[in-house]
């Protein structure tokens, strides 16, 4: 069985962002590893890998999207394993199955204690809150059966309840397999029983985080692409491409907000032609996002989308071109290199 690998890494480098779907476990050797994650509060929390430890394990073993962002600090030496080869290593190094016990049992205490805290059970600041947190933080991370049950739970036990339209226009959209809204303000704090019977706009009013002009505006930018995005998490591809055409072409724009959403809108328009089978308007649209946004934020996925199409239409030579070079950019090992260089060995065959 071949052995575990060396990677270096440079300063600001991301090992893996949360939601990748990979298999390596990792340990470092020398340098500074920062894991960022959310748990299960909404809170973010930062930890330091030391020296010799491993990371990565938990969800390349269970097989499910990585928990959390791995960034360097400073550059960084990292071991990488295989699970098979990972397995071998420890097999015979108890010290090594015991520690990692310990920290597992750690962090579901801590899971544990923050589920008392959310049923009540616990020193909470008030269960009507903890529970549409949590469901708050599911509907985010994309658990949609999961808001979706929390939010109806909320509902039944609070009907009266600050958050009850809150809850309400959330659960509709995981009903209809919508992403979390970016227009929704922070949920914020307040004592339930002070405000029972509030509707939605007040309720908003009184939240902390300041508001845009552009917050619950049903024609502003962003709530418009909030719009398109559920409609084509839907399926409704039709509503979904005349309302991201309509978002390319405004010219309204007041906040940073506003002008990335504008810039999403054009590679999601493209997306949207790609889901309808529609290769030769995603292939137009692709292209014209790499014209007008070669640095953007979704360079890279739209990068690897205008592959897929040239595929889809037969161009494999230029199809490979692509994916080598999505393969190639930074970061090198997230979830979009890895499947481009799947796609580049599987148009070889």
């Amino acid at each position: 069985m071949p052995g575990p690998i060396v990677r270096e890494y440079k300063n600001g480098s991301i090992v893996y962002f949360e939601r990748d779907k990979s298999d390596d476990i990792f340990v470092l050797q020398k340098g500074r590893i920062l894991l960022t994650f959310t748990n299960t509060s909404g809170v973010e929390i930062k930890e330091d890998v030391k020296i010799g430890e491993f990371f990565g394990v938990k969800s390349s073993i269970g097989k499910y999207p990585r928990e959390e962002t791995a960034q360097v600090l400073g550059g960084a030496s990292v071991l990488v394993f295989k699970p098979a080869e990972f397995e071998a290593f420890v097999s015979t190094k108890t010290h090594l199955i015991i520690k990692m016990l310990k920290v597992f049992s750690s962090q579901l205490r801590s899971v544990h204690k923050q589920v008392r805290e959310i049923l009540g059970q616990g020193e909470a600041k008030n269960s009507a809150y903890e529970l549409m947190n949590v469901a708050e933080v599911f509907h985010k991370n994309s658990h949609l059966d999961h808001a979706s049950y929390a939010y109806r739970k909320y509902l039944e036990n609070y009907p009266d309840g600050m958050y009850m339209e809150r809850a309400n226009v959330l659960l509709d959209l995981t009903k209809q397999g919508a992403a979390y809204p970016i227009s929704m303000p922070e949920l914020t704090y307040k004592n339930e029983g002070a405000n029972k019977g509030v509707n939605l706009q007040d309720m908003l009013k009184t939240l902390a985080v300041p508001q845009s002009n552009s917050d619950f505006n049903p024609n502003s930018i962003v709530a418009k692409f909030d719009q398109a995005s559920t409609l084509l998490n839907a399926d409704k591809i039709k509503d979904a491409i005349t309302l991201f055409e309509e978002l390319t072409e405004r010219t309204d724009s007041v906040t940073g907000e506003d002008d990335q959403a504008i810039e999403n809108a054009l590679f999601y328009l493209g997306k949207a032609y790609y889901k309808g089978n529609d290769f030769g308007n995603a292939l137009q649209i692709f292209s014209m996002f790499v014209k007008k946004y070669p640095n953007g934020q979704l360079a890279k996925e739209n990068l690897y989308h205008l592959a897929l199409s040239n595929e889809q239409v037969g161009e494999k030579d230029k199809a490979i071109q692509l994916f080598q070079k999505v393969a190639s950019m930074a970061p090198l090992d997230d979830s979009i290199s890895e499947e481009a260089k799947k796609k580049v060995k599987a148009i070889k065959k």
